[in-house]
């Protein structure tokens, strides 16, 4: 029988993910135009506004990943709810680029608490032999987010009414601590040996080792990402396809909705590596045919592959940074693949800009596409040729996540002494 995954709390805990980020995609398009329209600044700096979030939820992606088993998952979540709705009020009183910059990145650190808190409640919450499965339909409110963002980021601000905007991000982000103090969250009670750990300054304090090869893969993936999100407008006007863009982001979003249970159900039952060897080289796919686009049809294309390949990438790879890891340490595994496949993505347009001036915008998409293409053999090497996430050895991880946790449950009780960390099968 199969464990029950739509409980109150998931269903909460997957609300407030959506509204943390829909405001985020809202006010990531409305930065840009404010800056450009209330100082002047030129389009580097108004790209700037959007680095500097990113930058922000980054470092607080990396302390939150080690610090929230010893303040509490619940605490953490509202905390950084709280900062994340304190911040937009601050935009108002912003009265130079610098202070705006200033805010934008205190808004993206309040971002990087309260995204980071909700992923690793979530990762508690959902039933091991449901993680796939439950994470696909909690990753489902990004790619949701990713239009509704948008969409109400422009209908807003049509006129030059950056106000509103904000108004209706305030209305957004109280909903969004209401459900957080609504939430209840499975705690990991620290001993005194673990806190004394968590408090050493090291590597292994902010990044979980474990969660490092999925990580690193989805790191790849962010930087083919990246050239979507950053050039994929300016790419469809250049090709005087403005309508194909369009199209593009409604088969991604809409290729999404339905595959991301589908792969989360294929993950939880046959194995990691039956999802994620596909999924990598759909997404070379997705960038070759973006590269080779000459009319709608390449764009509505790409967007379809792109939500069978990246869409899956955030979720199922979410689901795998975690497998196996125990409880107290799923908040810095969360924190290791959000704070790398973020990186890709905010390093990506750096990296594949450079290629526009001198050989077009088709060459972003085949150099993604080649990005894609080495994540093939790079996750041979480090996941598949070492047996990982095959069918036996997530059962065999799984189960013995539990016993340790079993046992580690009762000798806190009895004796306040925890065992060593549980080893790897293989």
């Amino acid at each position: 029988m199969k464990s029950k995954l739509w409980t109150r709390n998931f269903i909460l805990d997957t609300s407030i993910n959506f509204l943390l980020y829909v405001i985020f995609y809202q006010l990531m398009l409305w930065s840009t135009n404010y800056s450009i329209v209330t100082w002047h600044s030129s389009i580097s700096e108004a790209g700037l506004a959007s680095g500097i979030f990113i930058i922000g939820a980054l470092l607080s992606r990396i302390i939150t990943g080690h610090i929230i088993d010893i303040l509490g998952r619940k605490k953490l979540l509202i905390i950084g709810t709280v900062l994340y709705l304190t911040a937009i009020p601050l935009y108002f009183s912003a009265s130079t680029i610098v202070s705006f910059f200033a805010v934008r990145c205190f808004h993206g650190i309040a971002y990087g608490i309260s995204a980071t808190a909700a992923s690793t409640i979530i990762g508690a919450i959902v039933p091991a032999d449901r993680r796939g499965e439950g994470i696909g339909y909690y990753a489902l409110g990004n790619t949701l987010a990713s239009a509704a963002g948008p969409f109400l980021g422009i209908a807003l601000c049509s006129g030059g009414n950056f106000s509103l905007n904000l108004y209706v991000c305030m209305i957004l982000a109280i909903v969004t601590l209401i459900l957080s103090l609504l939430l209840h969250s499975p705690e990991h009670t620290c001993s005194a040996e673990e806190k004394t750990t968590l408090r050493k300054v090291s590597f292994n304090s902010f990044f979980a080792v474990r969660a490092l090869p999925i990580s690193c893969i989805s790191f790849l993936c962010g930087i083919a990402y990246s050239a979507v999100l950053s050039f994929m407008g300016a790419y469809a006007d250049a090709q005087e396809l403005a309508a194909g863009g369009s199209l593009f982001f409604f088969a991604y979003a809409l290729t999404s909705l339905f595959s991301r249970p589908i792969t989360g159900h294929l993950l939880d039952r046959f194995g990691g590596n039956i999802v994620m060897y596909p999924t990598l080289i759909i997404l070379a796919l997705c960038m070759a045919i973006l590269g080779l686009a000459s009319s709608t049809t390449y764009f509505i294309l790409g967007g379809i592959f792109l939500g069978l390949s990246y869409s899956t990438v955030t979720s199922a790879g979410q689901a795998l940074a975690i497998y196996g890891i125990p409880s107290n340490q799923i908040g810095l595994a969360t924190s290791t693949f959000f704070v790398l496949i973020d990186l890709g993505v905010g390093i990506g347009p750096y990296m594949l800009g450079e290629l526009v001036p001198t050989y077009g915008f088709s060459s972003v998409y085949y150099l993604a596409c080649f990005i894609a293409i080495a994540a093939i053999p790079l996750y041979y090497i480090t996941i598949g040729h070492r047996g990982m996430f095959t069918p036996r050895w997530m059962h065999v991880v799984q189960r013995r996540v539990e016993l340790h946790e079993k046992r580690a449950n009762a000798a806190t009780a009895a004796h306040h002494i925890v065992p060593p960390s549980v080893s790897d099968p293989f």
